[in-house]
């Protein structure tokens, strides 16, 4: 038997297996993802609020980013983005710059996919 032969007939429907084996271990264990809209209510402090940077994060790894500036003379208006997160449960990092200076807030969030994430910030901004 040639080194060919022992190579088609025994080690190629071996390795073609195992092949297949881990493609399918990694389509079984995929972690389940969620598409969710995150909104910010600013409340009465809308009219001050200039700009607003946030991030998300799952387990400490950094996932989106996103970022909204008020137009000179006019109030941020209603803020929402959509992000494509790999798990319901994370962190996010918000900071929002007001006449005053910025504010970091920090919140964990549990979005299920299609869900909409509102995040109160009224209390935070006065």
């Amino acid at each position: 038997m040639t080194r060919y032969d022992l190579f088609r007939r025994r080690i190629a429907p071996i390795a073609f297996g195992v092949a297949i084996a881990l493609l399918a271990r990694e389509s079984c264990n995929k972690r389940e993802h969620a598409d969710a809209t995150f909104a910010f209510d600013f409340g009465s402090a809308a009219t001050r609020v200039q700009s607003i940077d946030v991030e998300l994060y799952d387990h400490g790894d950094f996932l989106s980013h996103f970022h909204r500036d008020a137009l000179a003379g006019a109030t941020i208006g209603p803020t929402r983005f959509i992000a494509a997160l790999p798990d319901a449960d994370g962190e996010v990092r918000i900071d929002v710059s007001l006449p005053t200076g910025v504010r970091h807030i920090v919140r964990p969030f549990h979005a299920d996919d299609g869900a909409t994430v509102t995040i109160p910030l009224e209390r935070d901004l006065q």
